[in-house]
C-alpha cells in the first residue's frame, strides 16, 4: 500500500534557517531530512528526543520554609474534597 505523503511548514528567522542548513550539511544532510529524522524520533519516544526544559532562576522561585513545606507534604498526603474529585473525573470538551 502506497503511503501518502504530506508537507509540514514552520516559520524561522532568517538567521536560524542559515544555521539550520549550515549544520545539517555539515551532517550530510539536507534540512528535510533532518526534519524528518526528528519526527521519526519524536514519533519513537512518544515525545522530545532529548531534555526541553526553562531555564529557572532564583529570581521567580519560591522557596517554602520547613514548616510550610512540611504543611504542604501533608496536604498532597490528605483526602481529596469530593467536589475537587468530581472536577478531576468530569469531562471536558475544548471546542470554541
Amino acid at each position: 500500500m502506497a503511503t501518502t505523503m504530506t508537507s509540514l511548514n514552520t516559520k524561522l528567522s532568517a538567521e536560524e534557517k542559515d544555521a539550520f542548513v549550515r549544520n545539517t550539511a555539515a551532517l550530510g544532510l539536507t534540512p528535510s531530512a533532518a526534519i524528518k529524522v526528528f519526527v521519526h524520533m519524536f514519533n519513537e519516544c512518544g515525545g522530545f528526543p532529548f531534555e526541553v526544559r526553562r531555564q529557572v532562576s532564583d529570581e521567580t522561585t519560591t522557596y517554602l520554609s520547613a514548616d510550610d513545606y512540611e504543611r504542604f507534604a501533608n496536604a498532597l498526603d490528605s483526602a481529596v474534597p469530593v467536589a475537587t474529585r468530581e472536577l478531576l473525573n468530569r469531562e471536558f470538551s475544548w471546542e470554541d
